[in-house]
């Protein structure tokens, strides 16, 4: 393990991994302090106005599916809890870290809405929350943000390829830059603190079968990665589903013993939410 971390530190090698702002390391230290105030949380939230604003937008989706929207960051800080804020805005902050051009946006694109979809999966799956499935749906590709920013090579074909060939685009990576995205994906993640069985999941979403993962509830999150992939690659980006990406969702669904019926609706909402936007 030690050894592909340092691995994938060399593949990124003059590349910066995005510092946590400012906001969440302030955030982190009141939700852990002995007297949590949920109007200091708030307060801290509306300190940056994009970020407080890309909250907002999440909390009133469908990606919550709050009974009554919310008005005022105050009002979402009461209603979601210290916990699920907080998962929510580490979200809102890693959608606006990277760049502009084309390849990021197709990559945090495809992120966002694997995220929308894991949000619905995650009321099939036990001990995942929405928030939590909507924050790993959007890290589990962060490595992949970070080989795009490489000027020495063009990610965008291998990116394009793990919409079809998600289990054998990992070797072409570890070929092409001695590490793949799933590793450098840890990095992130591990420097922005997201949870060990997200850490893990991230590592392992391109496993072949998730019965090889041992704590039920990683071998959830990866089962939940590669369902939301698998309908995003067919419905969002009208991706070939050649043999590898039907075994990858099969297993997936598989571990879930979610039903058809539940995936048609997740579709659904995927293209209502897609043709919305």
């Amino acid at each position: 393990m030690e050894q592909r971390l340092k691995n994938a530190m060399r593949a990124i090698q003059g590349q910066k991994i995005p510092e946590l702002p400012n906001e969440i390391l302030m955030l982190e230290k009141e939700i852990n302090s002995k007297f949590a105030s949920t109007a200091t949380v708030a307060e801290i939230i509306e300190m940056n106005t994009t970020l407080s604003g890309e909250v907002m937008r999440i909390i009133n989706s469908p990606v919550i599916k709050l009974k009554e929207p919310v008005s005022s960051i105050r009002d979402a800080v009461n209603i979601m809890g210290l916990d699920n804020i907080y998962n929510l805005v580490v979200s809102a902050a890693l959608k606006n870290l990277f760049g502009s051009k084309a390849l990021f946006k197709d990559i945090m694109d495809q992120s966002v809405d694997v995220a929308f979809c894991m949000a619905d999966i995650a009321e099939w799956v036990d001990d995942v929350s929405r928030d939590e499935a909507y924050m790993l749906g959007l890290f589990h590709n962060a490595g992949a943000l970070m080989l795009a920013g490489k000027t020495d090579s063009d990610y965008g074909a291998l990116f394009r390829k793990s919409m079809s060939n998600p289990l054998s685009v990992i070797a072409l990576e570890d070929q092409v830059y001695g590490s793949n995205h799933t590793m450098i994906g840890v990095l992130i993640a591990k420097k922005w603190k997201l949870p060990v069985d997200m850490l893990s999941a991230i590592m392992l979403h391109h496993n072949k079968e998730c019965g090889n993962i041992k704590k039920d509830r990683v071998r959830a999150m990866v089962a939940m990665i590669k369902i939301a992939n698998a309908i995003v690659s067919e419905i969002s980006l009208g991706a070939y589903r050649g043999t590898e990406m039907k075994e990858y969702e099969a297993d997936g669904t598989e571990e879930l013993m979610i039903s058809e019926d539940v995936l048609r609706e997740i579709r659904t909402a995927l293209m209502s939410h897609t043709f919305k936007d």
